[in-house]
């Protein structure tokens, strides 16, 4: 599996005065069992594009391929796909809207045509990756707290099981509990069950913990390309379009400035702080 976008080209309110280019010949190859990290500030064009991806927005130009066939082709069945991509829009609980949360999960599948049975099977099993007991199944999704809400709106994708998940700022207005849970279990599925994972996110740190490359937008377009460490080493450069980097890579770099010779390649915190915990035991 491999989705190709290829010079994809999108405005909105096309030929009006108030005409907006969101997307400015877009190119990206996103293979099986990636974890890419979309980054860049708001209107730069992250959300325009993961709905290309899904055939939710058409392109002025250019065009998206899944598994090598193009999706909007008019003979393309874009049902098919969505069975196959999951997408996970910013505050995934407004999806939510059955009367338990076991009836919610099984919409998807019901939707996309599988059996009875297997809807059943998948929506339980989605329900216990994301780890929502059976003293849940039938409570009111309204009644779950704001974690428990993505975790059942993210099963509802994963019952159709989904070969990529596309999730939009996931984690957006919760504690950092309910965060790190939302992250660790994405991450999980990417590593456990090789689920390719696009994440939309503000958050220089999440994308340096847990993404295989990042794609940097601004204006629409893809301002860099690559690895966490290969990304953020241009530091200078995120910062004048209004991004910064980890803070861990952040806090060493002032502290090689001060003459500390620790090594500014560790972006996390923690491997921040083991860092200069050897640096100064080294000097001690």
């Amino acid at each position: 599996m491999q989705i190709i976008v290829d010079h994809l080209t999108y405005s909105y309110s096309k030929g009006l005065v108030y005409e907006r280019k969101a997307l400015d010949d877009i190119n990206l190859v996103i293979n099986k069992g990636e974890y890419v990290c979309i980054i860049g500030h708001t209107g730069s064009g992250k959300s325009t594009l993961i709905q290309m991806l899904d055939g939710l927005l058409k392109p002025d130009s250019g065009t998206v391929y899944f598994d090598g066939k193009d999706i909007f082709d008019s003979d393309y069945s874009l049902k098919n796909m969505r069975g196959r991509v999951g997408l996970v829009f910013q505050y995934p609980e407004y999806q939510l809207f059955e009367a338990s949360v076991i009836e919610d999960v099984k919409f998807g599948p019901r939707n996309i045509g599988m059996g009875s049975l297997e809807t059943d099977v998948a929506s339980f099993e989605a329900l216990k990756m994301v780890g929502i007991g059976d003293e849940l199944l039938d409570a009111s999704p309204l009644e779950l707290s704001g974690g428990e809400k993505r975790r059942v709106a993210i099963a509802g994708i994963l019952a159709m099981k989904p070969e990529v998940l596309i999730l939009d700022e996931p984690t957006a207005g919760l504690d950092t509990k309910g965060k790190n849970e939302i992250l660790e279990l994405v991450y999980r599925l990417n590593r456990e069950r090789n689920i390719t994972v696009i994440l939309v996110s503000h958050n220089m740190e999440d994308a340096a913990k847990y993404a295989d490359r990042v794609v940097v937008m601004e204006d629409g377009r893809i301002k860099r390309t690559g690895t966490p460490e290969k990304v953020f080493s241009h530091y200078r450069e995120l910062r004048d379009i209004g991004l910064g980097v980890p803070e861990g890579m952040y806090i060493l770099e002032m502290l090689k400035k001060a003459g500390l010779p620790v090594n500014t390649d560790i972006m996390t915190a923690e491997g921040a702080a083991a860092e200069i915990l050897r640096v100064i035991r080294k000097k001690s």
